[in-house]
């Protein structure tokens, strides 16, 4: 039987970078088209992804948007844009995200001491 053995090696260098990497729209997009056909084959109207600071791989995968400061919803129904809610502090970086997103501000995702006056309830945003 082989005997495993500390051995010093070098690091490859690789270079700096010189671009930031980036994911284009069109993977989000395919992503969101086969959730909802996955959606509709099981007769599901839409989906609804959380995602907070700890828990925001999915809420990512699909959109782009990584909620960093707060709460965010993504509800991915037939309507051709899904759509986000965010709190005040994820406003501007929902904007940003590569994915096309009806944006909607719902400011119960806000922090505590925030505003709170700007936002229709959840009922009203389904």
């Amino acid at each position: 039987m082989a005997k495993a053995k500390l051995a010093r090696i070098e690091l490859p260098d690789f270079g700096t970078p010189t671009r930031m990497p980036e994911l284009p729209a069109h993977l989000y997009q395919a992503r969101i088209d086969r959730l909802r056909e996955l959606a509709g084959s099981r007769d599901y109207d839409a989906v609804v992804v959380y995602g907070d600071r700890e828990h925001s791989a999915n809420l990512s995968y699909l959109s782009g948007f990584d909620p960093r400061f707060e709460e965010a919803l993504l509800v991915v129904g037939k309507d051709p844009e899904p759509t986000i809610l965010v709190g005040n502090e994820c406003w501007g970086m929902a904007g940003a995200a590569p994915l096309r997103m009806r944006r909607q501000r719902f400011q119960e995702f806000s922090l505590p001491s925030q505003p709170r006056d700007k936002s229709r309830s959840l009922t009203a945003i389904l």
